[in-house]
């Protein structure tokens, strides 16, 4: 198993790939780092294309946007309604929510409503699995890639891995095919992009506590953490029964997935 590990995205991302030779890994893993760079210059909150495009269009305008700024897009809409409208990648300061982003034409997108979209809560687990699926596409039979705690392990057997809180206590998560995510209160640690944690239904900003979820995919762990953080408890668990995930830990409640 190869692995390196390089800053992207407002974080450091660690890739390990195992494939049948050492050239193979080292290809595969700089193919991963590519696309997570692809990812953040498409949806950068400030730089990304796809984000400054969105920003700037008239209301109404329809939008080309690369695919995959759409897929992320369209599991922000799904999330958002599984979710009664309390998960929102839409900022609080202007009118617009997630369901006032059109989205009927495949790859197109268009505000009804004057939005502040802001992807950073969602992005860097949709990075996470186009990183991983690179690894494949390269040949890879195992991996694991980590941006700043969204992780995704790939091959078989389980891996343990070690989720930390900010108190620095460290939980022991094994992952199967499977992604994990961590919300935590924002700190001095925090990407310089982190704008916080706000309420999509009552558009109250809140402080976040520490919840850790795993999924079959990593943007659907990052979308749904932060659904375990916001959403009541029915809510939360009919959430994670249909998307097959669970929460692993919540520290204030110790309650364990």
């Amino acid at each position: 198993m190869i692995q390196r590990v390089r800053p992207a995205i407002g974080t450091f991302v660690a890739i390990e790939a195992g494939a049948r030779t050492e050239g193979s890994a080292l290809a595969a893993i700089n193919a991963a780092f590519a696309a997570i760079e692809r990812v953040g210059s498409l949806l950068h909150p400030r730089t990304g294309r796809d984000s400054r495009l969105l920003a700037g269009a008239r209301i109404g305008e329809i939008v080309r946007l690369d695919p995959w700024s759409y897929d992320v897009l369209s599991v922000c809409r799904e999330l958002h309604a599984a979710s009664g409208g309390v998960f929102d990648p839409c900022l609080p300061e202007s009118p617009g929510r997630m369901d006032r982003i059109d989205l009927s034409a495949v790859g197109c997108a268009a505000k009804l409503d004057d939005v502040a979209l802001d992807l950073g809560g969602i992005a860097k687990g949709f990075a996470v699995d186009r990183a991983v699926a690179a690894l494949r596409e390269w040949g890879c039979e195992s991996g694991l890639v980590n941006a700043g705690g969204d992780v995704r392990v790939f091959g078989p057997g389980a891996k343990e891995i070690l989720l930390r809180s900010a108190s620095g206590e460290a939980y022991a998560v094994e992952l199967a095919d499977e992604a994990a995510a961590v919300s935590e209160p924002k700190s001095a640690r925090s990407p310089a992009e982190h704008v916080g944690y706000y309420d999509g239904l009552s558009r109250k900003r809140v402080a976040g506590r520490w919840v850790a979820v795993t999924a079959p995919l990593a943007v659907l762990a990052d979308g749904l953490v932060k659904c375990a953080m916001l959403c009541p408890p029915k809510a939360v668990d009919s959430l994670l029964a249909r998307y097959r995930a669970r929460v692993i830990v919540r520290p204030d409640s110790g309650r364990r997935g």
